[in-house]
């Protein structure tokens, strides 16, 4: 279930959330159901908890992988297989408005799978602070957890491209992304309603994928150089024809 219920009606049809007249009586009460099945909220970046049955996906897999003081990573088996597997260039965007109110940015990754023309994120990170260690610390864990799915080889170059290294580029991949949880949370979401919508979308591009290649992870890929990938990708945002 959405946590806005008019991106529902929407799916449906562009008009149903405006000519239904119980709408706004709909859409409170479902907001009102969902937030009753949160625990309590945290109100600290201490506060959050090493395990909890919120990390865990609807395939019951561990959607949590690392937390220290300054730094909390989500990253589904899926989405380490997609980092492990897309790593050639890796995008990767922060943004402040869909991040709780006790830390300072919400942090994704993303990869470009060029066989289907697609966007898939590989990671989520709340960031507690801007410091230069905890982007570092991010990423050595996000390698090492690809590292470690992947067993017999080691990823040992990925490029990634990030906002502060001010490639612009990484704006175009992410931004769209960033935009998309903004709207969902009008104001800084509380922390177990931001894991259950991740963990929503997730599933959506688990799908997604598993649609596309019809339910085989290991389809022969369609060869591209990383070149021929960033250029796919801009000209996908010229002619507008980049989707979520």
């Amino acid at each position: 279930m959405d946590i806005k219920p008019k991106h529902i009606f929407n799916a449906v049809s562009q008009e149903m959330g405006l000519i239904c007249p119980e709408y706004s009586t709909i859409r409170s009460q479902i907001i009102r159901n969902i937030n009753k099945q949160f625990p309590p909220n945290i109100k600290g970046f201490d506060d959050i908890p090493i395990e909890s049955e919120y990390y865990k996906m609807k395939r019951n897999e561990n959607f949590m992988i690392f937390k220290n003081t300054d730094l909390i990573i989500f990253q589904s088996p899926f989405q380490v297989y997609l980092f492990s597997n897309y790593h050639k260039n890796i995008f990767a965007d922060g943004t402040f408005y869909a991040a709780p109110k006790f830390s300072y940015q919400l942090f994704i990754t993303r990869t470009y799978v060029g066989e289907f023309n697609m966007l898939y994120t590989t990671s989520i990170s709340i960031l507690k602070n801007k410091k230069q260690s905890t982007y570092e610390t991010l990423f050595k864990e996000i390698k090492k957890n690809a590292n470690k799915f992947r067993s017999n080889t080691l990823i040992t170059t990925i490029n990634f491209h990030c906002d502060f290294e001010q490639e612009h580029l990484t704006n175009n991949a992410s931004e769209s992304y960033n935009s998309y949880l903004n709207n969902i949370f009008p104001n800084k979401p509380l922390f177990y309603k931001l894991i259950y919508i991740l963990k929503e979308e997730e599933n959506l591009s688990y799908n997604d994928y598993q649609r596309r290649t019809k339910g085989n992870w290991k389809k022969k890929q369609k060869i591209f150089s990383a070149t021929d990938e960033i250029k796919i990708l801009i000209e996908n945002y010229k002619n507008k024809r980049y989707y979520n």
